[in-house]
């Protein structure tokens, strides 16, 4: 007879929640990702503090970057959304909030009063060492500044030239094919450099190469605006003549006349203007300008609209009973973000593959937008589920194998093509809507694939990683400073730059972060795990 199991005694144990091992392995790789998307800035020609000696258009950096910058942080909020619906399922959304603020929002805070003050301090002394320390060894007369402007000049960087005040070296880079409308910061053009520094002979030069009178930066001014505010009469006039509309009542006043005419030209605020790769050291700097750290602002954003939403949307959920119906109204997400990506970029006045910036106090909307829309469809993942009941985050990307090369091989050189050579801007954005979802479910199913299985290592990086990226700003500007001029190739400076740098940051996560109240901050308590002992005999 068998024995009879008393009911008090019978206990019911509950499967452990899943542990999803390839998307925070993949959420650490989009991290990780941007550390080497930073180090390239150096090395070609753009409005970077830091200007590797050998930056050039000819390498493979400048498409490296915009590829990079094209789908990762679309995916990172993709995940985030995700792992937020997780966390709210299992600990409510009392518990998600608090859980945010202090891994979010607390990290963001103490960032701003330490990692932000550090990259604009590395990067206003890399900027100002490039001149007066190589000038003083030639013999301080000015010649390294001309040398150094006509050779940015010639390999298509047109900024360098301005802020050094040398118009030889802006007609250079235009000969060299250089985009007079670029943007920079804030959505600067040149044109707007040239005239708040009061350089009358580059902005004829910009002008005379088709530079748009009158384009706005994201505060609304225009290049005439800046010219007057900094006194450059000269200017002013020039832009008046190619077709900016002056800002005089009637011919006959000069501009000297207007109540704000040279308002900036002694001021600290202008010379701040005037040198606008570099940003204060101050409070004003510390809120206006959250650098790379903008991310944990916009999860701070999204975050609160989730905890204001998601019983509402769970609520309806339940209400379509039909999980077919509810994974098309899922996919409606997708074609969401065509006209946000379309909004990008002015619009396509100014051409950008891949999201805008927005890294100051107030998100810009289309942008917020634009990364609400791949956390929402992260976080409405969660909840789905196939029709045989699988979750849908593991079905999505198992089409990888061919996803993955046809988005890299043909979707985005098509995009640039269409992007950067004049094609048509509704077609551009198609492109790069379809390559960043491409990326993000390929990269899913990839992951799906190699990670679905705990790696201690794999686990050990994800862990690491968010230290990595929130720290490593500075400290890739200090090394791109340190390896600018050395003459090496640029391909190993930018190994040995990744590389230093990460192994630099993995050795403070281990020893100042993973096992301190940092780590615990950042990632949750972590135990060291004791050295295997020697194994006894039992004979």
């Amino acid at each position: 007879m068998a024995p009879e199991v008393s009911q008090s005694t019978t206990t019911t144990v509950e499967a452990p929640a899943r542990r999803w091992h390839d998307l925070d392995a993949l959420r650490g790789f989009a991290m990780l990702l941007g550390i080497g998307l930073h180090a390239a800035l150096a090395f070609f020609p753009l409005f970077w503090p830091v200007q590797d000696r050998h930056a050039s258009f000819d390498g493979p950096f400048d498409e490296f970057v915009v590829a990079v910058h094209g789908f990762r942080m679309p995916l990172f909020f993709l995940l985030s959304g995700f792992f937020t619906t997780m966390l709210w399922r299992r600990r409510g959304l009392g518990a998600l909030v608090w859980h945010r603020v202090r891994r979010i929002g607390l990290p963001l805070a103490l960032g701003m009063i330490t990692v932000v003050p550090a990259i604009d301090w590395v990067s206003e002394r890399a900027f100002e060492s490039a001149t007066p320390v190589t000038a003083t060894v030639i013999g301080g007369d000015g010649r390294w500044e001309v040398s150094a402007a006509l050779e940015a000049g010639s390999r298509g960087d047109i900024w360098t030239p301005i802020f050094l005040n040398q118009p030889g070296g802006v007609d250079q880079a235009i000969e060299a094919g250089a985009d007079v409308n670029t943007r920079g910061d804030d959505d600067w053009t040149p044109l707007h450099l040239a005239a708040v520094m009061d350089q009358p002979s580059s902005v004829d030069s910009l002008l005379a190469a088709g530079a748009d009178p009158e384009p706005l930066t994201i505060k609304g001014e225009t290049p005439l605006v800046l010219a007057v505010w900094a006194g450059s009469a000269d200017s002013a006039d020039l832009l008046v003549a190619y077709g900016a509309a002056d800002l005089r009542w009637s011919e006959e006043p000069q501009w000297e006349d207007l109540s704000w005419f040279g308002v900036g030209a002694d001021s600290k605020a202008g010379e701040a203007e005037r040198s606008s790769a570099e940003d204060d050291i101050g409070l004003e700097s510390w809120v206006d300008q959250f650098h790379h750290l903008w991310f944990l602002w916009f999860l701070c954003w999204l975050v609160a609209g989730f905890a204001l939403l998601a019983p509402l949307v769970a609520r309806a959920g339940q209400l379509i009973g039909n999980p077919a119906v509810r994974r098309r109204l899922l996919w409606l997400l997708v074609p969401v973000t065509y006209p946000l990506q379309l909004a990008m970029g002015g619009g396509g006045d100014w051409p950008t593959f891949g999201p805008d910036t927005s890294t100051g106090l107030l998100p810009t909307a289309h942008v917020l937008a634009y990364y609400a829309a791949f956390f929402a469809f992260g976080a409405l993942t969660h909840d789905t589920t196939t029709d045989d009941g699988e979750p849908l985050i593991d079905r999505i990307g198992r089409r990888w194998p061919i996803v993955l090369p046809v988005t890299l091989i043909l979707v985005l050189p098509v995009g640039l093509g269409f992007t950067y050579e004049g094609g048509q801007w509704w077609a551009a954005c198609l492109l790069q809507v379809v390559f960043v979802w491409g990326m993000s479910f390929g990269l899913i199913g990839l992951f799906r694939r190699v990670f679905a299985t705990e790696r201690r290592g794999v686990r050990y990086l994800s862990d690491a990683s968010y230290w990595m990226y929130v720290v490593h700003l500075p400290l890739i500007m200090a090394a791109q400073w340190l390896v600018r001029d050395w003459s090496v190739p640029a391909i190993p400076k930018f190994v040995l730059v990744c590389a230093a740098v990460s192994a630099l940051l993995l050795a403070t996560y281990r020893a100042f972060v993973r096992y301190t109240p940092i780590g615990t901050m950042l990632n949750g308590p972590r135990t060291r795990h004791p050295p295997a002992g020697p194994t006894l005999s039992s004979g």
